[in-house]
Order: C-alpha cells, then structure tokens, then sequence
C-alpha cells in the first residue's frame, strides 16, 4: 500500500509540474505582449508629431515596460517553484 501513496504523489507532482509549465507559457505570453507594446509605443512617438500621439506613444512605453517587469518577476516566481518540484520529484 505504501508504493502507491507514493506512486500518487509522484503523479500529483508530475500534475502540479505541467500546471506551472502552463502558467509560464502564459506569463511569457504577457511579456511577448508587454514587449510588443513598447515597439508600438516607439513607433508612435517617433513618427507622429501631434502632441497626443506622442503621449500615447509614451503612454504604450511606459505601460509595456511595466508588463514585461511584472512578467519577469512571476516567471522567475514560477521557475522557483519547479525547482521545488523537481526536487521533490527527485525525492519520492
């Protein structure tokens, strides 16, 4: 019996480990969206010369910056956890 608590475990780990992969495959999803965000701002600002192009060009850098650091530190947050699941992996 206690070869298939730890068999459930192991699949219980294994669950949680594809849950984070697709929580980082979105979160890569918003930095893809943040950085693109940026470029479009920059291109606004830097081809229109009416002063509320510019700010919403700003506005896009400004804003897309801000996604891709959000991004950054839940990726990082998220790559923390699988570590811990491939150690507990490692362990049962």
């Amino acid at each position: 019996m206690p070869k298939e608590s730890k068999e459930l475990s192991r699949i219980e780990i294994l669950q949680k480990e594809q849950l984070v992969l697709a929580k980082e495959r979105t979160i890569l999803a918003f930095m893809q969206i943040g950085l693109t965000s940026i470029g479009v701002g920059v291109i606004i600002a830097k081809f229109f010369d009416d002063f509320i192009f510019r700010t919403i060009g700003y506005l896009l850098i400004i804003v897309g910056g801000l996604e891709a650091y959000e991004s950054t530190r839940r990726l990082r947050k998220k790559q923390k956890e699988m570590e811990e699941l491939k150690k507990e992996l490692r362990v049962s």
